[in-house]
């Protein structure tokens, strides 16, 4: 009988449970769900779930604005701090659009603080769900997708709106082939046209004196 004998031990020692739990528990902070087999969700529901109340209380006891922190709150929120970063791998791959990123324990911690912990600052507590999937080929194990419940939205500290950047133009490559060619026509059209030359304007005639010499009647 496994009196006293709390948790399931799921076929592994010590070391390598340890290690499985935190590097679930990393994923399931950076990407929000993770799909496992639901003995291992129960467990590691168990697991994350104080490792999220621990970072809210951190959150909590970090001061508002920019008031210094005093040695008590400094202990206390270095204690805090290790106690999470016990409870990740020192370090996790993040994936994104732009690209995957290797995220370092210290980073994971920020991450819990500031992305995770601030939407769950008014709930008591629950922040997994569990979801059952069905059976898995092969060896017909139950599986189950564990996630995090949505929580508040957290809100940007700064409300200041950035100035809108100038639009470059984009290059020839870029643009749209209508695009292009319609800037290009424009473009001919203001070659081919010459600009209109200023009308003259007429001189004014001058008129010119004609001398007539007075003939003699012996002259010719």
């Amino acid at each position: 009988m496994r009196h006293r004998k709390f948790g399931r031990k799921l076929g592994r020692n010590s070391a390598h449970l340890r290690a499985l739990f935190r590097n679930m528990a990393a994923s399931l902070v950076l990407h929000g769900r993770i799909e496992t087999t639901i003995a291992k969700a129960k467990e590691l529901r168990t697991y994350v779930e104080p490792l999220i109340t621990k970072a809210i209380r951190l959150r909590r006891e970090l001061p508002a604005g920019s008031r210094k922190l005093s040695a008590e709150q400094q202990e206390r929120g270095l204690h805090l701090r290790r106690l999470i970063a016990a409870r990740l791998p020192q370090a996790a791959t993040m994936k994104g659009e732009d690209g995957d990123r290797l995220l370092n324990r210290r980073e994971l911690v920020a991450y819990l603080l500031e992305e995770i912990a601030p939407r769950y600052l008014k709930r008591p507590g629950g922040y997994t769900r569990i979801r059952r999937l069905g059976f898995r080929k092969g060896d017909n194990a139950p599986l189950a997708i564990l996630e995090l419940v949505p929580g508040e939205a957290v809100k940007s500290e700064s409300h200041k709106e950035a100035a809108p950047e100038k639009k470059k133009k984009a290059s020839f490559f870029r643009r749209g082939k209508a695009e292009a060619a319609a800037e290009d026509e424009k473009r001919d059209a203001r070659v081919g046209q010459k600009p209109a030359r200023p009308a003259r304007q007429a001189a004014p005639k001058v008129e010119k004196k004609v001398e007539r010499r007075a003939t003699k009647k012996g002259d010719r």
